[in-house]
């Protein structure tokens, strides 16, 4: 059975403390929340921190590092014969084909094509109106252009994969990954990948895992699929799905996103390559000076944000290392090196936890006028010795109540999702009460609840930040006192 990567003090691999420690507090500074962060050079482990309630053994959505590991199941696929990557999609799936025929553009694509993000969509087809099928919309909803030509960003065609290696292999996509490596690695038991409407793993986002299971995947892929001296996964196709084959420059925006694609695997600066799922979940390999980050968190909303932990270790760590080790510390600079790893916690929202019109609002209903968001009431008590509040609303599906803290997280579920969360909340200005929601569950997102108010009066804002919930938590409305 597999036991977990050796530990090592950063200066034993060639990195300073102060540097990791850097590497957080630039993100922190920047107000990126991270959940977790791990650093490997040399097979070992210098850095591994959880910004709590999030631990070792927390699953965490992974969103589109999913793909990466759709890719490995079709490798593997390949090696045992059952398809080539050249075969044409639609061989696969005559059921799903539309009546009375499927477009040319459609009957043309490879898996090769599929695997380099050139299909013929511009888009996710299953996000299309109306679609209830999610593996059929990527053979009925119309191209746009030839296949194996230009590189667009298309989800469905990575779930379809992944339908393909549960229809080829008769197992669902992760079971079937288990049997053929991730047992062998000590990949999490309890991991799992959600389902679509139909019962397909979600290929391309679904996957729930630990920052570790990363590690070991990343780790994996790096050794060309050599695991402790045993090939568990296809050299070639691995170091073919590591290598750029297709360009992304011109269609995608962040700066480490223009440097090349391989087989659902992106390339990086540096001669890097990483698996790579929205909002920060990312892990990450940089050859010429053997060194691994995994980290999880969630940017999503903030623009440019994932590139924000790009630069933080490009710059805090990658440019600095220049040996294979460096003098030992001193006992108390490791100590204070492994005190910061050990007491992160989750981000709060910055701003002040007192306001001058807190007696005027506290207690206070609101009737809200007719909005889209179908709101009813709001409600906010705010125990003023404790900075413990509660917001209570009525919407289309009830009366609910959501905790938050002033300048501290509470933790509870969603109403109507049952979804575990953190709040904090913050005056960002003496009339404007702002209620971050983080969801910290098998989804990953944020809610913004900010109350502003003017004499009788009070503006809602609501924003959700999250793939495909919350769509009623997104609008703007007033109301008044009752």
């Amino acid at each position: 059975m597999f036991q977990l990567f050796p530990t090592a003090t950063p200066e034993e691999v060639g990195i300073d403390s102060q540097w990791l420690m850097n590497f957080c507090k630039r993100l922190e500074e920047q107000q990126l929340p991270l959940h977790s962060a791990l650093i490997m050079r040399h097979g070992k482990v210098c850095m591994e921190t959880y910004y709590k309630p999030y631990t070792r053994d927390t699953l965490h959505r992974m969103f589109s590092v999913t793909k990466s590991f759709v890719s490995l199941g079709i490798g593997l696929l390949e090696a045992e014969g059952k398809l080539s990557l050249d075969d044409k999609i639609v061989d696969f799936f005559p059921e799903k084909l539309p009546n009375p025929g499927v477009h040319p553009y459609i009957a043309m694509m490879t898996i090769r094509d599929m695997l380099t993000m050139r299909t013929c969509h511009d888009k996710t087809t299953y996000k299309a109106p109306g679609v209830t099928d999610w593996v059929a919309s990527f053979f009925t909803v119309p191209p746009t252009h030839v296949p194996g030509t230009n590189f667009s960003y298309d989800t469905s065609s990575t779930h379809t994969l992944g339908a393909l290696v549960e229809k080829l292999s008769g197992m669902d996509l992760l079971s079937y990954l288990r049997f053929k490596f991730l047992d062998e690695i000590g990949f999490s038991a309890n991991a799992y990948i959600l389902k679509d409407p139909n019962g397909v793993s979600m290929g391309g986002s679904g996957l729930c895992a630990t920052p570790y299971d990363l590690l070991k995947v990343i780790y994996l892929i790096a050794n060309d699929g050599v695991w402790q001296g045993k090939q568990l996964l296809p050299a070639g196709y691995v170091r073919a799905a590591k290598s750029m084959q297709s360009d992304p420059y011109g269609r995608q925006s962040s700066l480490e996103e223009l440097q090349g694609y391989g087989y659902q695997i992106w390339m990086t600066r540096h001669n890097g390559y990483v698996l790579f799922g929205m909002g920060g979940q990312l892990a990450l390999y940089v050859p010429d000076k053997d060194i691994f980050m995994v980290t999880t968190a969630d940017a999503q909303g903030r623009q440019g944000g994932v590139q924000l932990i790009y630069e933080a270790f490009w710059h805090e760590i990658y440019d600095k290392i220049a040996t294979d080790s460096l003098p030992a510390a001193t006992p108390e600079y490791t100590a204070a090196f492994l005190e910061y790893c050990n007491t992160r916690t989750l981000f709060v929202l910055p701003g002040s936890l007192t306001s001058p019109v807190l007696a005027d609002i506290n207690g206070i209903t609101y009737q809200m006028d007719e909005n889209i968001c179908q709101m009813k009431t709001m409600k906010v008590d705010i125990a003023t010795e404790t900075g413990l509040g509660t917001l209570t609303y009525e919407n289309a599906s009830g009366v609910h109540t959501l905790s938050f803290g002033l300048g501290y997280n509470t933790f509870a579920q969603f109403p109507d999702y049952d979804l575990k969360y953190a709040a904090s909340a913050a005056f960002r200005m003496e009339n404007t009460l702002l209620v971050k929601i983080q969801i910290i569950d098998s989804a990953i997102g944020n809610l913004f609840f900010s109350l502003n108010f003017k004499g009788d009066y009070v503006t809602v804002m609501l924003r959700k930040i999250e793939e495909s919930l919350f769509g009623e938590y997104n609008g703007v409305f007033s109301g008044r006192k009752i």
